[in-house]
């Protein structure tokens, strides 16, 4: 006889959210980053996450995606690649 996993515990739904923890741990380290470092630097990690995030949304599928999946897939996209260049150019402009 084969155990069923319950779908409502902790591990089930960070396995749901897979992309987003990650996501979310590494916004984490990004803002240590920010604080202790440099705060450039995290702006740069943080359009680079933006990037990455931008390039799984056209590659997974919604259920892969989880919670990242909001509106179109190209509106999505669209708006992370916005923001992650936008933040790119900031992080290297002077005195800002």
């Amino acid at each position: 006889m084969t155990e069923q996993r319950s779908p409502h515990t902790l591990g089930a739904a960070l396995r749901r959210q897979a992309v987003l923890t990650l996501a979310l741990l590494a916004l984490a380290v990004i803002v240590a980053v920010g604080v202790l470092i440099s705060a450039p630097l995290a702006a740069r990690g943080a359009a680079a996450l933006l990037g990455v995030l931008a390039v799984l949304r056209v590659v997974l599928p919604v259920r892969s995606i989880g919670a990242l999946a909001v509106r179109s897939r190209g509106l999505d996209v669209a708006v992370m690649a916005v923001l992650a260049i936008g933040l790119a150019v900031l992080s290297t402009s002077p005195n800002l």
